[in-house]
């Protein structure tokens, strides 16, 4: 089914570990823009950065934004989302899989003490953080770094068994993924979310918060986001996949797997509430909320 955008598969789909070289890039954006210390940097990420700057550049001037706009407007649009469910509906407990160096854990924890925040990620990368955040005495029982692969459905990397361990029954639960789907097909992605989707089962009124992209099928922004995509693959050893054409699209497959209340939210509807860097046109990256019923 052609979606109007990439439809390919991810190399060795039920493996994520090469998606956390990506995070190490996603992590310097973070680090240079201040809202990681600079503790959880890492010896590649500059590198990283300064490599893509042509493909940065290019893709600005050509389609007037780039991954960088992107990266920093999924990250503070979900930040914003989550404060207000923290301060406005009480949230105590979140869950941030494939977590790479987002600082989102360590800020939320030093701002929401009494927030149980669990971090996961494959083994490699949650050891990675596991000790820069031990290093800054920033773990704790309400901060963990724990292993977790998303395809695994049993055994201890597996989602339902973190959730089990870690987290307290019968209370809600906000599930964050940011700069996971993409690496992976629709028809990876599905059977996933709608295991985010049961555990409102035991957890009420549990949130799923993840970001997507729309993707125009022509013109010189769907060719600047299709060549930074392409480079994103190599350095993943991934194919990076545009799974929607529409919001209306997301909100009929997000409901298809047992999401209740989902809103796509558009970045330009934040520009008063948070500080979010600028593109000319339309904003490619939405934040998708969607609740478990």
């Amino acid at each position: 089914m052609d979606r109007g955008g990439l439809r390919i598969m991810k190399r060795q789909s039920d493996d994520t570990a090469s998606i956390s070289f990506t995070g190490l890039y996603t992590g310097e954006v973070w680090r240079r823009n201040d809202l990681a210390p600079q503790w959880l940097g890492s010896g590649a990420g500059p590198w990283l950065y300064r490599g893509l700057v042509p493909v940065e550049w290019l893709s600005r001037t050509l389609g007037g934004s780039n991954l960088r706009t992107i990266l920093l407007q999924r990250h503070r649009i979900m930040d914003h989302l989550l404060e207000h469910w923290i301060r406005e509906e009480g949230v105590t407990q979140v869950l941030e899989i494939a977590s790479g160096l987002s600082p989102r854990g360590h800020r939320f924890r030093q701002c929401f003490p009494e927030l149980t925040y669990v971090e996961t990620d494959m083994p490699g990368m949650a050891e990675r953080k596991r000790r820069a955040l031990e290093q800054e005495g920033a773990l704790s029982e309400g901060h963990q770094v724990v292993p977790l692969n998303v395809f695994h459905r049993e055994g201890p990397e597996s989602m339902e068994s973190v959730v089990e361990q870690c987290f307290r029954p019968g209370e809600p639960i906000v599930v964050i993924t940011e700069g996971l789907t993409s690496y992976f097909t629709l028809e990876d992605m599905v059977p996933f979310w709608e295991r985010i989707a049961a555990l409102g089962a035991r957890h009420p009124g549990s949130r799923y918060l993840m970001e997507t992209y729309l993707v125009p099928r022509s013109g010189a922004f769907s060719r600047a986001i299709r060549m930074g995509a392409n480079a994103l693959g190599r350095l993943s050893d991934s194919d990076v996949t545009f799974h929607f054409a529409d919001a209306g699209e997301v909100e009929r497959v997000f409901r298809g797997a047992g999401f209740a209340g989902v809103r796509v939210h558009d970045p330009a509807e934040y520009r008063e509430y948070v500080e979010l860097p600028s593109n000319r046109g339309d904003a490619v990256v939405r934040v998708v909320a969607a609740g478990t019923g």
